[in-house]
């Protein structure tokens, strides 16, 4: 029986042990789970991705699900192989023991449950965002983990159960987005149209003040179609000519009475001498929202946010602070499609999305830096072409 190419033991890891089994120990593994008749049984009635592990995480038995899901036909040829390594994680290779030791994996849903049922031998379950290569391609899943401990011929293994639930969880985070970006919009519309209700006249400013809340609602669904076929660069920006202190205008609007702001300080500072640029005043207001809501939430209550704007030779940069530094194993995913660190289905999209249209679509930069010291600083800079 042949084994896959990692085999050295290089004691270098950021999160999970890198040591591996033999080839000796790797045949002695197979042999065993092979005859244990709880482990043959699961192997035909497990619903979706089914896999044994040995102490090492690696894959000593898997379903033919399992096989599938990669279009390989002989198993031998997979077994000592990590589930990263073997969904081909982008991350998998970074370090020179694999899967489960680069600075990525210590967020890494899968890893952390494998080794939670190692040390306690109790089941674990989590949730697990992976970006793997399809096709010379970047693809984002998303999968319901559960890792069962279980020991055999005296040695403890670990049967890891995998659900793709990667369209749940995109259905799920676009409508979460969807719904409050649109409430946000409706509120702004709702309260327009009572001012002319209350006042009775016909107001030029108040009626071109809805025609714009009207128009990004209509952006706002096109910007949702794009999101939910893949981030696909179908989207169309609508530029037009706008101020900087005119963004802020809107933005400081948006969160008027918004409930976060009412034990949090939102301090929106505007340059003496707005500058004029080029650009969809729609998507810029979208990435704006969602850093300021963002930070809000990482703020406590009695605290401050900052957003304030620097004006370059040739851009514009719109920056957003809160005192709340972001570890480092969260930082390094924090524009990862899906990854989140809140519970449950319909999160992870919101600082994706945020980078995605700020440079896909609009050719700018989004990028953050973070400290105990200073807190966190997120920026949105953009050409000044107008």
């Amino acid at each position: 029986m042949t084994f896959n190419k990692y085999s050295t033991v290089v004691k270098r890891t950021h999160f999970a042990p890198p040591e591996r089994a033999s080839v000796e120990e790797l045949e002695s593994d197979v042999t065993t789970v092979s005859h244990n008749p709880l482990v043959d049984g699961l192997m035909s009635v497990a619903n979706g991705l089914f896999a044994v592990l040995n102490e090492h995480r690696q894959i000593i038995a898997l379903n033919e699900s399992f096989l599938k899901l990669m279009g390989i036909e002989d198993a031998p040829e997979v077994l000592g192989l990590r589930p990263g390594e073997y969904v081909r994680c982008v991350h998998a290779c970074e370090m020179p023991d694999g899967c489960g030791t680069s600075p990525y994996c210590a967020t890494c849903g899968a890893v952390i449950s494998i080794m939670a049922a190692l040390s306690t031998e109790q089941p674990q379950e989590g949730a697990c965002s992976v970006m793997v290569e399809r096709d010379n391609k970047e693809v984002d899943l998303y999968f319901q983990v559960r890792c069962c401990p279980i020991r055999m011929g005296g040695k403890k293994y670990i049967l890891m159960f995998l659900h793709d639930i990667s369209i749940q969880q995109q259905r799920a985070n676009l409508e979460s987005a969807f719904f409050h970006d649109i409430n946000n919009l409706m509120t702004g519309l709702l309260g327009k149209s009572d001012l002319f209700h209350h006042k009775g006249v016909w107001d030029a400013d108040r009626f071109g003040e809805i025609q714009k809340l009207i128009q990004r609602t209509v952006q706002e669904f096109s910007m949702q179609q794009t999101l939910s076929s893949s981030m696909s660069h179908t989207y169309q920006p609508l530029y037009s000519t706008v101020s900087v202190n005119s963004i802020l205008d809107d933005l400081q609007e948006t969160f008027s009475g918004h409930q976060l702001c009412r034990t949090i300080n939102l301090a929106i500072s505007k340059p003496e001498e707005s500058t004029s640029f080029l650009t969809d005043p729609a998507i810029v207001g979208r990435i704006l929202v969602n850093m300021v809501k963002n930070a809000l939430e990482a703020t406590e209550p009695g605290g401050e946010v900052k957003v304030f704007t620097e004006l370059g030779g040739n851009s514009v940069t719109f920056a957003v602070w809160n005192s709340k530094h972001i570890p480092e194993e969260h930082a390094l995913r924090i524009f990862k499609r899906n990854f989140t660190t809140k519970e449950g289905l319909g999160h992870g999209l919101g600082t994706y999305s945020m980078k995605f249209f700020g440079e896909k679509v609009l050719g700018g930069i989004v990028d953050f830096t973070t400290s105990e010291e200073g807190g966190t600083l997120f920026r949105l800079t953009l050409m000044q072409t107008a």
